[in-house]
């Protein structure tokens, strides 16, 4: 039963999700609490995830999950300012953190003009009329919490507040240049923490090494195309690769007039649009990649001034010369086949070394601690000082696969346990102020 249950739960949640649509319309936006001269949380979700003001996220929360807890909300009730940021589920770190950016700012998404040259698509994206909280600046930082490849966002996020990039400032005028190419603003990041964050990638036959064989990805592809580019699906999962030309704007974003058509996924303007998209190699598959991590790696560094906190888990147990997945303790169904591809070290990338066979179902635990030739070490908690310009590496967790840090998993963990990281995570913040 179940086994039943984990399997029909995704189909229930479209499902559902489209009958609130169509019974309730658009979500208005979420009143957030207002805590001038504090720091402000952001939460990051991860490959697939969505942000606060997609209609999917008033039912299922992407922090907070199966548990019942809106985990964000909950944090505001307790006085923690946090914001959940909608940036594209499947776009690249660049894009996502050029997203973030203009949500903050009340902006125009310019993800830059050298980039988007090099890497074809739209050098322009949407925009956001307000910003996403008043005084973002020195006096008001970021906590970026980010699950999964959300971690690798609020690292490159933090690589551009600080350095900006020369290849933008080099290609672009003065005037047009975005605040976030030109970089000086790393006072305005107080902590990044990442929860099951792919650091060194993963091995996950879903990301795309530079010799991938596109016909292997367009299926999937197809699918996000339909989220994305489908008046039926967009106003419940918004893809948000407008620039890309796979998606559109919901229906608060377009011109009087227009209405979202169905089907513009199954057209060859969309197979051509995907193509482009997936040879570009600017995506989260690629960056999910060992290749594609070990290159963002070669340019990151650790910012002294920012406080860093890595959280991991495992799944999978030895088993000969492989590891498997504990089958009573996962909870997704697809995690099962991820984590037991993984554990035996087959797929389209080959391991690093033996060590990657271990695993939480979508990233192995060497890439989960930290990224490779940062300086880390392990934190116990209520034991270690808290110090910026290090990676303060969290006891690793038995038993729980990668979607229990946003709470998918409440069969065997329950809400209370899960909010309880988020809860400790903040008081442990509120001393570095």
């Amino acid at each position: 039963m179940r086994l039943i249950a984990k399997l029909l739960s995704p189909v229930l949640v479209v499902v559902v999700a489209q009958m609130a649509l169509i019974s309730r319309g658009i979500p208005l936006p979420v009143k957030h609490i207002d805590t001038p001269g504090r720091a402000v949380n952001i939460l990051l979700p991860g490959l697939l995830g969505y942000g606060e003001d997609v209609a999917l996220e008033r039912l299922v929360p992407y922090f907070g999950g199966l548990t019942g807890l809106d985990f964000g909300r909950e944090l505001e009730k307790r006085g923690f300012e946090t914001y959940q940021a909608d940036i594209g589920p499947v776009s690249g770190a660049w894009d996502r953190a050029c997203e973030l950016y203009a949500q903050l700012m009340g902006a125009r998404v310019d993800y830059g003009l050298a980039h988007s040259e090099k890497y074809g698509h739209e050098r322009y994206g949407r925009t956001y009329e307000k910003p996403l909280f008043e005084g973002w600046g020195p006096g008001r930082p970021l906590n970026l919490i980010g699950h999964s490849f959300g971690a690798n966002t609020a690292r490159m996020f933090a690589l551009l507040c600080d350095e900006g990039d020369a290849a933008e400032r080099g290609a672009t005028p003065k005037a047009e240049l975005s605040p976030l190419f030109a970089g000086g603003m790393i006072d305005r990041v107080h902590s990044i923490t990442a929860l099951a964050g792919p650091h060194n990638g993963s091995t996950a036959s879903v990301c795309v090494p530079k010799d991938c064989d596109e016909k292997n990805y367009l299926w999937f592809m197809r699918i996000v195309g339909f989220m994305g580019s489908s008046g039926f699906v967009n106003g419940i999962y918004d893809l948000q690769l407008d620039h890309f030309g796979m998606s559109r704007p919901p229906s608060w974003g377009l011109l009087p007039g227009q209405t979202p058509r169905l089907g513009g996924w199954i057209g060859s303007g969309y197979r051509k649009a995907a193509r482009a998209f997936l040879r570009s190699m600017d995506h989260s598959f690629y960056d999910l990649s060992p290749d594609g991590a070990a290159d963002f790696n070669k340019i990151d560094k650790i910012r002294p001034s920012v406080y860093y906190f890595s959280y991991s888990s495992v799944i999978t147990k030895p088993h000969g010369d492989s590891q498997l997945p504990r089958i009573r303790e996962i909870m997704d169904p697809f995690l099962f086949g991820f984590a037991a591809q993984m554990g035996r070290g087959t797929g389209y990338i080959a391991l690093p070394d033996e060590s990657w066979k271990v695993n939480d179902g979508c990233v192995p635990l060497p890439s989960a601690l930290y990224p490779a030739g940062q300086p880390h070490r392990d934190f116990t908690p209520g034991k270690t000082e808290v110090r910026p310009g290090v990676w303060n590496v969290m006891p690793t967790l038995p038993d729980a696969d990668h979607a229990y840090w946003c709470g998918g998993d409440p069969l065997h963990n329950g809400a209370d346990e899960v909010f309880g990281i988020y809860l400790a995570l903040m008081e442990r913040l509120e001393g570095t102020y």
